[in-house]
This record gives structure tokens, sequence and C-alpha cells, in this order.
């Protein structure tokens, strides 16, 4: 019998951890789980009053006049909305999709041929290697260093060495992360120059994730966006699911910028990868001005609630002669713990699980291959956060005394 599904598919077939397991297990027996790396915004006091939400029954969304870069009157919301942040792009420089994930997609088809590559950080965040091999392209990955307690650095001289070896020139892009995710680190000044330097060098397009950028652990952090950046082909990824904590919505925009004819190529490519899905709709992008609007308060709501945690985190598990430390972290909403290794990474996770219904994402998950890692959410409620991390600690402490 021939086999029938495509290589690409096979990680949907893997069985799950044992991780993953034990929470089935737990929620199948009705058990509470303490979810301490929950980061849906619907899920932790973070979602919208009802009222705040949008109606469909006005007349602009009866008819369909359908534009593969989004309605012109959406982009035109987004363009006047970040001219407030002085970060100032034309409507034609939007494209709209329905998330950064179909984002990521699309740009991999613009940029990539089969087996074609792009460089991601790592740490990083695991889809990118399910939303590339989708579509059939090769993830490389370049090293995030940490220094305690400055923080998180790129390997410069390993992301230089890795585009050097590229004999046949496959490597297409340089993916950042700013804020990265689950680091919480910022492209530093120095950083940028390399990058962008590294990408002119070599004909590389650059894909920067920024939808964590206006989330800073403090207002004084080193942080710059990539909107408007004119050295090198930039695509700038945000959207509704974290800048305004509405995943539900499904409206997300690639910002464009780089050198004139080089963007004036990628319009029309990515004219026709757009139109081939036209996957936003309509009543979503004639929302998009009455969203704005209550932006700030989201923004302000998430920040207080960041902050404290993270203030949370590192009153409970460092100072004196703790064994854990709370690695620095500029912005986003995950902050990472490093605890001591009393058994596997793996194993730890499961104990926490089983025995106080503390479910974290442990490193690995985020290819972290050295000590243990968790990472901790930053958005959940305070009384939640300050509560489940001291439990947290009292279950190492147990394990230590043991």
């Amino acid at each position: 019998m021939s086999y029938i599904f495509s290589r690409r598919s096979n990680a949907g077939e893997i069985e799950p951890n044992e991780l993953s397991r034990v929470r089935a297990r737990r929620h199948g027996f009705g058990l509470p789980i303490k979810d301490l790396s929950n980061t849906n915004p619907t899920k932790v006091g973070l979602d919208w009053k009802d009222h705040d939400l949008i109606s469909l029954a006005t007349k602009d969304n009866v008819t369909y006049d359908p534009e593969p870069r989004g309605l012109y009157r959406a982009r035109e919301a987004i363009s006047d909305h970040f001219a407030l942040y002085k970060r100032n792009m034309h409507p034609d420089n939007y494209f709209l999709c329905a998330s950064t994930s179909e984002a990521y997609s699309w740009l991999f088809k613009l940029l990539c041929d089969p087996g074609d590559a792009v460089l991601v950080p790592k740490p990083g965040y695991p889809l990118f290697q399910h939303l590339a091999e989708l579509d059939s392209v090769q993830v490389l990955a370049y090293r995030l260093e940490y220094a305690h307690p400055s923080g998180w650095y790129v390997n410069l001289d390993e992301l230089s060495s890795v585009l050097a070896a590229d004999r046949e020139k496959r490597i297409k892009a340089i993916v950042i992360i700013n804020p990265n995710n689950p680091t919480g680190s910022y492209i530093r000044k120095t950083e940028r120059t390399t990058i962008i330097g590294l990408c002119e060098k070599y004909g590389l397009a650059l894909i920067a994730d920024e939808v964590f950028f206006d989330f800073p652990i403090d207002d004084n952090i080193e942080r710059k966006t990539f909107v408007g950046e004119d050295r090198v082909l930039t695509f700038v990824l945000d959207g509704l699911s974290k800048r305004m904590g509405l995943p539900q919505l499904k409206l997300a925009w690639i910002t464009l910028s780089g050198p004139n004819q080089e963007v004036s190529r990628a319009k029309k490519r990515l004219d026709l990868i757009a139109d081939t899905f036209l996957s936003v709709s309509t009543p979503i992008m004639n929302a998009l001005p009455f969203l704005f609007e209550h932006e700030t308060a989201f923004l302000c709501k998430s920040l207080s609630r960041i902050r404290e945690n993270y203030a949370s985190y590192r009153e409970i598990l460092t100072g004196g002669t703790s064994p854990h430390r709370v690695l620095c972290c500029q912005g986003g909403w995950t902050a990472l713990i490093e605890s001591p290794s009393f058994f596997e990474e793996d194993r730890i996770a499961q104990r926490l699980l089983e025995e106080k219904g503390i479910f974290a994402q442990p490193g690995f998950f985020f290819d972290i291959d050295n000590g243990v890692h968790f990472a901790f959410s930053l958005i959940i409620p305070s009384i939640s956060a300050f509560r489940w991390c001291t439990e947290y600690r009292h279950f190492f402490e147990a394990l230590e005394n043991s």
C-alpha cells in the first residue's frame, strides 16, 4: 500500500510526551491544574468586557470587496495608529493576514524554494519548526547566550559562521524575535547593526517578530523597532493577539520596508500570495478603528500585571541562599526560571504536576538544552502568580530535604 501522506505532516502523528499524558490524565480525573505557563489572555482575566467587543450588525459588513493586502481603510487605521508611536508607514506597506503564523507561512512562500532555509534564534518558540516544515523550508538555529545578571545576547560569531558556511546559498532570511520568546530579550544596538550588515552582505531578508514589543518590563530598557528599516528588505510582524489580547479575532499584519526596488517586487509577489488566500474577515477589518481606541487601556492593565508578577517571582525565588535564579527578562509575557537539577528536567516537571498540580513548561520545550528551566507566565492573575510560585519554591525545598 502506498504511503498517502506527506513527510511534512509527520509531526501530527507523534505521540504526546509523558508530561502531556500526565496533564491529560489529571484533566480527565477532574483534578485542578495550576497553569504557571498560561499566556492565553482570554483565560487570565485580561479579556475584554462583552460590551467592548465588536458587533457584526453594521452595513459595512454586508458587502464583500476583497483587497489582497486587506481593506484600505483597515490598513489606513493601522498606519494612523502607529504614527502615534512614531512608526510612520504608508497604508500600502501593510499586508493583513489572519495570524502571525500565517504571516510566516506567506513569507516562507515569498522568500524560499523547497529545501531553502531560514535562521531562527535558540532558545525560541517551537512553532517555527512546524511552520517551516509545512512549507518545505529548513530551520537553522543561531544561539542566544545568557550572562547573569545582564541578560541574553545574540551569539554574533556563530551567526556569522553559519552564514559563511552556506556555500549553496540556501539561507534566505534571518528571523529575529524582538523581544524574544521565551527569553524576553530585545535586540541590542550592536546586535542590530551586525545583523543588518550580515543581511546586506549575504543578500538576505530580515523577518522581525514584534508581537511583544510594547510590553517592556521597564520603560527605560533599550529597545528599537525594526518598522521602517530601509537598508535591507524587512518584514515586521504584529497583530491583535498580543497587543490587544484578542487572539480569537484572528488579525495580524506584516509591515514591509527596505530598498525601493526590492520592496516594489516583494509587494507584487505578496499581492499574489495574499490574494490566493484572502483569509481576513471583513467585520474584523472594519472594527479596527474602534479596537485601537481600547488599546491603551489593555496595554496599561497588562504592563501593570507583567511588572508586578516579575517582581513577585524575583522576591520569592532569589536572594539569600536561594538555589533558584529568575533570569533577566526585558519584555514580553514570560519569565524563565533556572532551578536546581535534582532530577532530569522532564521528571521534575512531571512530579511538579503530579504532586502540586502545577504545570510549567520545561526548558526543553524551547530548546534550552542545559540545566533545569521553567517558563512562568507574567500575565496570569497576580494572586495566582504569588501563590503558585511560592508552592513551586516549597516543592524544591522538599526535594532538597528528601
